[in-house]
């Protein structure tokens, strides 16, 4: 043998002239390679200044002086490269890398606590202990992703996925506090993105939802001092088209546009301010057409409402379709939230009640399951809105008043009046009025009276008076027709205007 089996070290031979110089050799060849460490791993080419004694372990594509040389190890001796063959298992400390390297037979890889891949692992904590549902563990105080830089191999980005197996699942991220969820983003339960909090890891609320279809970004509990529309009509009691004073109403009788007594009949009155006081139920009618033009819906079935109102003094039950909640006393905006079955597709009823007097004012019915801020609008607007349940035929405001439409003298017993509404109604309307008598001259209180313009009379009445309509009717234009039961004087087809004393109306009808 002329060198050791494992680091190739030279031995001297028997009577060996200069055994210094292979001596010498030996010595290098253990300084360079026991307690090896290296300058840097897989260097492809020579540094330009190495310093005396410097190691390298050489890479793949080696060139220059390295070329040929690949997963060997390079030591700078005496301004040369000397170049050492690693055997299996041999190790070596990484300066640039902090890190120990073992050769396979084929090249250096990671050793010891720094393996360089892991793969197929059941489980891993990190500071933790990981179980069957939390597979990946990890208890710390922060985590670092950064993108791995084109120089550095990479391409500059970063992108973390997360995937789900089914659109039914969910595919989230969930922000806990005590381990009890507060808020959670992602897929939950469809392929839509969305936020939703919690205050105590039960209850959730759906904060923000992303259309998958359309990029269109809904809120389902609405956004901080952004008001939704309100469903009912006439909210704040201002529209007063029948000049409720305020009292008694019987069941099913109309006060303030739009608002009826309930079962059991109601005392309703309205200060200055707008605060209601209430005592027993009172009803509102919401039409499923016009809460559809509101919403966007078809109708309202399986929606969750909320009926809000400010500053109730006192407890008020209400009723929302077939499902009952309770507002509770306090200031400021107080609700209650129902969620209508999916049968109740029509009309719905909201009913207000009070078992004694309760005050509040500013009534809302809105989707979602949190009130809103109150937005006012326009008395104009909201009186347009009520004409098309009720409204009171047009008259100047001279007492007597004259309606807003000639009449004609179309036959010996009927003057006919052809009134084109400002506002269509939602149907065909009924004339309602306030049961006039008539007045064979200038009529006062709650009477009627035709001055014939043609003969530049009063017409006078023989029989009893009746209030028709000539068919036919649409919602935006009926003939009122006047009907006595024997005649009235003057000439058939004379043209005239009726006058109407200070308390006597004519008013259409078209309420749920």
């Amino acid at each position: 043998m002329s060198q050791t089996p494992h680091l190739d070290l030279p031995l001297l031979a028997a009577a060996q002239a200069q055994k210094h110089v292979t001596h010498n050799e030996a010595i290098v060849s253990l300084d360079a390679l026991v307690h090896l460490a290296v300058k840097e791993r897989g260097r492809a080419a020579p540094p330009a200044s190495p310093a005396e004694g410097d190691r390298y372990l050489v890479g793949s594509g080696a060139t220059g002086g390295f070329a040929g040389q690949e997963s060997r190890i390079a030591l700078f001796d005496l301004g040369a490269w000397r170049f050492f063959t690693p055997r299996p298992g041999w190790q070596a400390y990484v300066e640039a890398e902090s890190i120990f390297v073992a050769f396979d037979g084929a090249e250096w890889k990671a050793s010891g606590s720094v393996p360089e891949q892991l793969h197929n692992l059941d489980r891993l904590g990190i500071g933790t202990t990981a179980d069957g549902l939390n597979r990946l563990s990890a208890k710390l105080n922060a985590v670092l992703f950064a993108a791995l830089a084109a120089e550095e191999g990479g391409t500059g980005d970063l992108r973390f996925v997360l995937s789900k197996s089914e659109a039914g699942g969910v595919l989230s991220q969930v922000y806990q506090r005590g381990y009890s969820g507060r808020a959670e983003t992602g897929l939950i339960g469809s392929d839509d993105f969305g936020i939703r909090v919690s205050p105590d890891g039960s209850e959730w609320r759906d904060a923000m939802l992303v259309s998958r279809e359309t990029g269109m970004v809904s809120f389902p509990n609405g956004i901080a001092d952004v008001s939704r529309a309100n469903l009912l009509l006439n909210p704040a009691f201002a529209v007063n088209q029948r000049r409720f004073a305020g009292g008694l109403l019987g069941t099913g009788a109309y006060g303030f546009d739009r608002w009826k007594a309930g079962t059991g009949s109601c005392t309703l009155s309205r200060a200055a301010d707008g605060t209601m006081t209430l005592s027993g139920a009172l009803d509102q009618v919401v039409d499923a057409a016009q809460a559809a033009a509101e919403t966007g819906l078809a109708s309202l079935a399986g929606a969750t409402l909320t009926l809000s109102v400010e500053d109730p003094s006192s407890p008020l039950s209400v009723t929302i379709g077939s499902k009952a909640a309770t507002i509770p006393a306090g200031s400021g905006r107080r609700s209650a939230t129902v969620t209508l079955d999916g049968s109740e597709a029509g009309n719905v009823t909201v009913r207000l009640q009070a078992t004694g007097s309760c005050s509040f004012k500013r009534v809302k019915l809105e989707l979602g399951a949190q009130a809103s801020p109150w937005t006012g609008e326009p008395f104009e607007f909201q009186e347009l809105r009520c004409r098309r349940y009720y409204q009171r035929l047009a008259a100047s405001g001279g007492a007597p008043a004259l309606l807003g439409a000639p009449g004609q003298r179309v036959a010996t017993n009927a003057i006919d009046f052809l009134c084109t509404l400002p506002v269509p109604m939602r149907a065909d309307p009924a004339v309602v009025g306030s049961a006039f008598s008539w007045a064979n001259g200038s009529p006062t209180g709650n009477q009627v009276g035709f001055y014939n313009n043609s003969g530049a009379a009063w017409a006078t009445l023989t029989g009893t008076l009746s209030v028709t309509t000539a068919a036919p009717v649409s919602p935006s234009c009926i003939a009122l027709r006047l009907q006595a039961s024997t005649a009235f004087s003057g000439t058939a087809g004379s043209i005239g205007h009726l006058h109407l004393g200070s308390l006597a109306y004519i008013a259409l009808q078209a309420e749920l």
